[in-house]
């Protein structure tokens, strides 16, 4: 694609772990966002009437490692499970969860692990208490009734040695698992589809300026864009040929993408004139979303 003129077991019921109070360190819900559904090991039901419930049911299901519960007038409400969330997308009238990791068995910590012990009335209380503490709390071990010491909540640094769950009833030991930080841009973007931005498109008098004559149809003045449908995915990071992609000034990306998920980088896109491969360029941002990029992108000159 070318430019042209520019050219979890969820313990949760975390909504609730939230209400009234202070939001913790470690975000374990998000509002907006799910992941992607796969019909083979992800599952939805209808007429879960309030997010509470979704997470629980998310809490009893083995291999669930996300929740997300989103409003609908008709279902009452849709509760999705996740057994493996990945490549985050933007949803209306949801919130999502995020489940922490079992332990395969029970943390044997010493001393130097435990961080704090406290009273919890149930698992939930349990992971707010860990997730306040980021970067310090990485485990936690949560005594049910049934346990030696019912109803508390262990905080660990680690959990290096794990001992047989089976002689440790009702004590549920997990590894906390936060939302990471996300770009707002992968969620809130226009997009570049035109066909002519093709490389294959040829010479074309399409502008990305909003009063050009012939500004490019899919082109919306200063915002984030993401390149995809019949213009390709992205940017390219080769010399661009000139009068092509539906343009007479082909660009390119004169840098490198960002690597990382959620990474955000400053760039420049260099437009050739048939003799200099960066006649004029133009400053640019771009963000890995993980499956794909964003651009932000303002009129040429």
């Amino acid at each position: 694609t070318m430019l042209r003129t520019f050219n979890v077991a969820i313990c949760l019921s975390l909504l609730s772990l939230c209400v009234g109070q202070d939001v913790p360190s470690c975000p374990l819900t998000m509002k907006g966002v799910t992941w992607h559904f796969n019909n083979d090991t992800d599952y939805s039901m209808v007429s879960v009437p309030n997010k509470n419930l979704c997470y629980e049911q998310c809490l009893k299901t083995e291999g669930c490692r996300g929740a997300t519960w989103q409003l609908n007038d008709i279902a009452q409400g849709v509760c999705f499970l996740f057994n493996n969330p990945k490549d985050l997308r933007m949803c209306h009238y949801c919130e999502s969860a995020i489940a922490p990791i079992p332990v395969d068995g029970v943390c044997n910590s010493s001393d130097d692990d435990i961080i704090d012990m406290y009273d919890a009335n149930n698992e939930l209380e349990c992971i707010k208490r860990c997730a306040s503490k980021p970067g310090e709390c990485q485990f936690y071990s949560y005594f049910g009734e049934g346990s030696v010491l019912p109803n508390k909540c262990m905080l660990l640094k680690t959990c290096a040695d794990v001992t047989n769950a089976e002689g440790c009833p009702d004590i549920h030991s997990k590894q906390i698992q936060c939302f990471p930080p996300i770009q707002k841009e992968c969620f809130n973007y226009k997009e570049l589809s035109d066909v002519s931005r093709r490389e294959d498109a040829g010479v074309g008098n399409f502008c990305d300026r909003g009063e050009s004559e012939s500004i490019s149809p899919d082109w919306a003045g200063r915002s984030w864009y993401r390149v995809t449908g019949e213009a390709g995915n992205l940017i390219p990071e080769i010399q661009a040929y000139y009068q092509r992609c539906g343009t007479e000034y082909s660009g390119y990306l004169n840098d490198s993408h960002p690597e990382n998920q959620w990474e955000n980088k400053n760039a420049t896109v260099c437009f050739t004139d048939g003799e200099n491969p960066c006649a004029f360029e133009k400053d640019i941002e771009v963000t890995n979303c993980g499956t794909y990029h964003v651009y932000l992108l303002d009129d040429v000159d």
